[in-house]
């Protein structure tokens, strides 16, 4: 945190994966006022593992702790854990009823996809669209059609450190809508044989300003207007 403060990469989202991560999030942002935003989710990969009573059980406490939270994620859509009809259907129903507690709590959603991209948007520009809450897509670097898609439907996308690596997703953060884009770490994820640090927030607006061709300082000033448009402020 010190780091990343220093280096000027606040506020930091900090997500959850699990009711058990709500309580280290709410300390984390209380150690450093001003500089986290902590949010609560229940991550969908771990929805398949999750009889139905334990789920129900987290989904409680999820919705208890959104009183307190400034967003809900980490949530989504995940069909390489959940490859089945079956299991794809559970995930949407957690996903449904976690937006549910978006909605009631008017909370900005950071939403996670892997193999279910199109649905996942459908769901998200549906849900923005009714309830007027931002959703945000991280790590949403993969298809340029998707990025186009995803933003003409008013949703965020975050370019993280694996820009800074393959070529072909710098290509595709290059094409999101400005107005849409924010930045990410997805810290502790390891990018090039190293555990990302919430500070490499800035080797990526800096890479992304490169490409653009434009002046760091004109890419920072527009992550900061567009992470308070997210966060809806």
């Amino acid at each position: 945190m010190a780091e990343a403060i220093a280096a000027g990469v606040t506020p930091i989202l900090a997500v959850a994966m699990e009711p058990a991560e709500f309580a280290a999030g709410f300390a984390l942002r209380r150690r450093f006022p001003g500089h986290v935003l902590a949010g609560v989710g229940i991550h969908p990969s771990r929805v398949p593992g999750l009889d139905d009573a334990e789920l129900a059980v987290e989904l409680a406490a999820l919705e208890g702790a959104a009183a307190e939270a400034d967003f809900v994620g980490e949530v989504g859509l995940d069909y390489k854990d959940a490859p089945d009809a079956a299991q794809q259907h559970r995930q949407r129903e957690a996903l449904d009823r976690q937006l549910k507690i978006a909605e009631a709590r008017r909370l900005p959603v950071n939403l996670h996809t892997r193999r279910a991209d199109s649905d996942l948007i459908a769901v998200a520009a549906a849900f923005t669209r009714r309830t007027r809450i931002p959703a945000l897509l991280h790590w949403f670097t993969h298809s340029r059609r998707l990025a186009r898609q995803a933003t003409e439907a008013g949703l965020f996308i975050s370019a993280g450190p694996s820009i800074l690596l393959d070529p072909r997703q710098a290509e595709v953060a290059v094409t999101i809508d400005p107005e849409f884009l924010l930045v990410e770490t997805d810290s502790p994820v390891v990018h090039g044989g190293e555990p990302a640090r919430p500070a490499w927030a800035l080797r990526v607006a800096a890479a992304l300003a490169r490409a653009r061709g434009e002046e760091i300082e004109l890419m920072q000033a527009r992550l900061a207007a567009n992470l308070a448009r997210f966060m809806h402020r």
